[in-house]
């Protein structure tokens, strides 16, 4: 059985990431084997340019190219046969955009592909339909550092998707829209009366260490509320010392974990499914489906 090796690139607004991973192929892409060999993050706040003066600056632009140039290296190394770039929420809203992506281009030789946040929803809900928990109905709930993007599906067809602005970086610097977290809680008050009994699924790094500390792939609600209540006690430094997070991770934490409580507080659902996937997975399950004949 041969392998293919692909990357994916997710240029987010907290964070840049790099997955590489084998692929041995199956008839299915749900029996394909995946061996993971790389998984980078490179911790570029695009987002708090973007969110702040509506472009990226001279600076995060220079940790930007650093950080490409680097996942450069480390795709000529691994011998990548497929890869794909793509950038998010701060990218597709930054007044500078073009020059970004031309930068990148010229330096690298990476052609970064600005994708909205449909293909985003629809990247994590075909990667993730293939391991979903018992249920008939699900919500998708992907929070970044510029918005939130829920997805509403079924085991084979997507029903609903909508970004809303309120990413973590946004929140800690007070730029989301009182009218966007007005939009956001009815339109889950809604949803939770037409779908009573659904499965929420959190994907986002912030989600992913929530479910590591609390050491459950299925994470209650009252567990993330007990962890709020201890980080909003702690200053950046000792939530650093005690949690091991990263100085991009300590700060945005706290608005993260109370935006999953208001979420599951308003569709009446105590836990969260965890399932650890995120953008850069699902640009490989679509590469893999372009170059691999599956069912």
């Amino acid at each position: 059985m041969i392998s293919k090796r692909y990357a994916g690139i997710d240029i987010g607004s907290n964070a840049v990431r790099l997955l590489i991973s084998d692929i041995y192929p199956g008839n299915t892409y749900k029996e394909a084997v995946i061996k993971k060999r790389a998984l980078l993050r490179l911790p570029v706040r695009l987002g708090s340019d973007v969110f702040l003066t509506g472009s990226v600056g001279k600076n995060k632009m220079q940790e930007l190219l650093r950080a490409m140039r680097i996942y450069g290296e480390l795709i000529d190394f691994y011998k990548v046969e497929h890869y794909r770039a793509c950038a998010t929420s701060a990218t597709r809203s930054s007044g500078n955009k073009s020059e970004i992506l031309s930068r990148i281009f010229e330096e690298t030789k990476i052609a970064v592909e600005p994708i909205d946040g449909e293909e985003e929803a629809l990247l994590l809900f075909e990667t993730n339909r293939y391991n979903l928990p018992e249920g008939s109905h699900f919500l998708s709930a992907d929070l970044g550092g510029g918005s939130l993007q829920l997805t509403l599906f079924d085991r084979d067809k997507l029903i609903w998707t909508h970004s809303y602005q309120i990413g973590t970086v946004r929140m800690i610097h007070n730029v989301v829209a009182p009218s966007e977290y007005k939009n956001f809680e009815d339109k889950m008050t809604e949803i939770s009366m037409k779908y009573p009994n659904l499965t929420v699924i959190g994907s986002g790094g912030n989600i992913i260490k929530i479910s590591k500390i609390c050491s459950q792939s299925t994470v209650q609600k009252e567990s993330i509320k007990q962890l709020l209540t201890q980080l909003k006690e702690m200053d950046i430094e000792t939530r650093m010392r005690t949690y091991q997070f990263g100085t991009d991770r300590a700060d945005v934490i706290v608005p993260a974990a109370q935006i999953y409580i208001d979420l599951l507080n308003i569709l009446k659902i105590n836990t969260i499914y965890v399932p650890k996937t995120g953008v850069a997975d699902g640009i490989i399950r679509h590469l893999y489906e372009l170059h691999i004949d599956v069912k």
